[in-house]
């Protein structure tokens, strides 16, 4: 009596489960540059596609080398490479090539996705 009742809960969840879905997540950040100008934009990122992205309001950049743990975010940009602390949102950015502008500090807080994105970045 017992095997059937398990063998029917079985089948119906399994009936009733759905795949993990991919989920990007959106940041709100801030940084302060070398000459005190705040710089506002938003990051998304998905954990399950292992992809990073960064919304400055007009256009979307890709990341790539993207690392995602459960304690951080890295990627590279064309121009900088950034961290992101999940724990407590701090986030450094890193300009590269003939931009020796040193380390940038700021910090990101969950988001809804910002105005404007376009709806497959949703």
């Amino acid at each position: 009596m017992r095997f059937p009742t398990l063998l029917t809960a079985a089948v119906v969840l399994a009936a009733v489960a759905t795949p993990a879905r991919a989920e990007p997540r959106w940041l709100a950040c801030r940084v302060t540059d070398q000459g005190g100008q705040v710089r506002n934009f938003s990051v998304v990122f998905d954990d399950r596609r292992n992809t990073v992205g960064v919304w400055d309001g007009i256009s979307m950049a890709e990341g790539t080398s993207v690392v995602i743990t459960f304690q951080a975010l890295r990627a590279t940009f064309p121009n900088f490479s950034m961290t992101y602390n999940r724990n407590d949102g701090a986030f450094s950015m890193t300009p590269l090539g003939a931009n020796y502008g040193g380390l940038l500090h700021g910090e990101c807080r969950r988001s809804p996705p910002p105005p404007g994105v376009p709806a497959g970045q949703r």
